[in-house]
């Protein structure tokens, strides 16, 4: 199957090959792009939960660990494991 592209519109996806490919309303796809070839990937949406979210206190927690990790105050894997015995 083919499709024109137009100079003022996006691309837009056949009916049948929606169909084909499975794509969902609010499906997001993914374009990979290799030696002149397009490939379309499905990225559903995924449903989220009260329990996906992280509290006040689990965020602060988590930023203060990005920072660390960004300023290389890492700990070795090894070191922790004899730390914790395993």
């Amino acid at each position: 199957m083919t499709a024109t592209i137009k100079s003022k519109s996006p691309l837009t996806v056949p009916d049948s090959v929606r169909r084909r490919a499975g794509f969902k309303p609010s499906d997001h796809v993914e374009f990979r792009v290799s030696r002149g070839s397009v490939t379309i990937l499905t990225r559903r949406s995924v449903k989220r939960g009260p329990e996906d979210t992280l509290t006040a206190a689990e965020a602060k927690k988590t930023r203060h660990a990005l920072d660390q990790v960004r300023e290389g105050k890492v700990t070795p894997w090894p070191q922790v494991k004899h730390e914790l015995g395993l």
